[in-house]
């Protein structure tokens, strides 16, 4: 439940944000960017399953960017697997 509860806080921070969607789909209309990247990136969540604990640790750093390099490479997969591509800069 706790679990559940930062994930529903952060998408609502995140939402307000309205970062741009670093993919793109040209057979998709670009209202559906959006949801299929949070959708991706819930899923890469899950798959990780990193939890950031409260207390200190040697390798806490290292696990937190272990865990967000995870993140981005399923989050990466799953994009492909939907037919994005990346926006180049």
């Amino acid at each position: 439940m706790r679990r559940f509860a930062s994930i529903v806080l952060i998408s609502a921070v995140a939402g307000c944000a309205q970062p741009a969607v670093p993919w793109q789909n040209p057979n998709v209309p670009q209202d559906q960017w959006r949801t299929d990247w949070n959708g991706c990136r819930r899923w890469s969540d899950s798959q990780v399953g990193y939890q950031d604990t409260s207390e200190d640790s040697l390798f806490k750093d290292y696990d937190r960017a272990r865990a967000r390099k995870q993140m981005d490479a399923l989050t990466a997969g799953c994009m492909r697997d939907r037919g994005y591509f990346p926006i180049r800069k």
